[in-house]
C-alpha cells in the first residue's frame, strides 16, 4: 500500500480526471508545502511481526516435514524476525527418549532400593538365627554344668557319708582298744583259734562285745594259726594225724582249719 497518490495511466479511451493534491485528512502540512509521513501504528506492527513469525513456522515445519532433512546446529538456531533470536523447542522424540531414560534411572533405583532392603532383611534374620542358636547353646551348656555340678555334689556327699560311716565303725571305746592290744599280745606268745582267742579274753574279764570286737578287727590267718598250734603240739607229744585233728578242733578251729594245720606239719 502506498501512501502517495500517484495515479497510473488510464487506458486509452478513459477520460483522466485532472491531478490535484491534498495532506491527508488530519496530516499538517510543511513549511514547504511537502506532507510528512505518517508514523506507524501499533497494530499495523503486531501484524508485521505476527506475518513473520508465521512464514519462520511454515519454514520449519516445511524443514521438518522432509525425510531427507536431517535438523541441524543451523536448522537448530534461532529463526529471528527482527534481528531478535528464538530458541526452538526441543523435538518430541528428544522428549520421549528423555522421558523414558528418566522411567528407567527411577525404575533401577527402586529395584536397587528394594534389593538393598531385602539384603538387610535377610542380613537381619540370619543375625536372628544365629542369636537364637548361640542362646540355645549356652542354655543347654549351663544346664549341663548344673547337672554335672550336682552330680560332682552328690558323689562328694555320699563319699562323706560313707567315709564318716567307716570311721564311725571304726572307732573304738577304750575298752575295745585294751582288749584289741591284749589279743595282739596274745597272738605274739601263742597260737589261737578265733573262738579260742575270744574266750580266752573273756577270762581276761572283757565283756563278750568287747572281745568279739578286738578278734574281728585284728588281721589273722586262722589257717596258719592251725599249722602252729599243731607244730607246738608235736613238740610236746606225739600225736597221730586223727588225734592231732581232734584236739585242733577242741581248741576251736574248724574242720578245714585243723585239717590244713595237720597237713602243713607233715601228717
Amino acid at each position: 500500500m502506498s501512501d502517495n497518490n500517484y495515479h497510473y495511466p488510464a487506458p486509452e479511451g478513459v477520460p483522466t480526471a485532472p491531478l490535484t493534491w491534498a495532506p491527508p485528512q488530519g496530516a499538517p502540512l510543511t513549511e514547504s508545502g511537502a506532507r510528512t509521513k505518517p508514523k506507524m501504528g501499533k497494530g499495523k506492527k503486531a501484524g508485521l511481526w505476527a506475518g513473520g513469525l508465521v512464514v519462520a513456522l511454515i519454514a520449519i515445519g516445511t524443514t521438518g516435514n522432509n525425510p531427507k532433512t536431517t535438523p541441524t546446529a543451523a536448522t537448530a538456531a534461532s529463526v529471528t524476525t527482527t534481528g531478535v533470536a528464538t530458541t526452538p523447542a526441543a523435538s518430541p522424540a528428544a522428549t520421549v527418549d528423555t522421558a523414558a531414560a528418566d522411567k528407567a534411572a527411577a525404575d533401577k533405583a527402586a529395584e536397587d532400593k528394594a534389593a538393598d532392603k531385602a539384603a538387610a532383611a535377610k542380613a537381619a534374620a540370619a543375625k536372628a538365627a544365629a542369636a537364637k542358636v548361640a542362646a540355645a547353646k549356652a542354655a543347654a551348656a549351663k544346664v549341663a554344668a548344673a547337672k554335672a555340678a550336682a552330680a560332682k555334689a552328690a558323689a562328694a556327699k555320699a563319699a562323706a557319708a560313707k567315709a564318716a560311716a567307716e570311721e564311725a565303725a571304726n572307732a573304738m571305746t577304750v575298752s575295745q582298744e585294751q582288749a584289741v592290744a591284749k589279743a595282739e599280745s596274745y597272738l605274739e606268745l601263742t597260737a589261737f583259734s578265733r573262738k579260742g582267742l575270744i574266750e580266752q579274753l573273756r577270762f581276761e574279764q572283757f565283756s563278750k562285745a568287747d572281745a568279739t570286737f578286738a578278734v574281728d578287727h585284728i588281721t589273722v590267718n586262722w589257717k596258719e594259726q592251725a599249722a602252729k598250734k599243731a607244730q607246738s603240739y608235736l613238740d610236746l607229744t606225739p600225736f597221730s594225724r586223727g588225734g592231732l585233728i581232734s584236739q585242733l578242733k577242741f581248741e576251736g578251729f574248724t574242720t578245714a582249719q585243723a585239717t590244713y594245720g595237720v597237713t602243713a606239719v607233715g601228717l
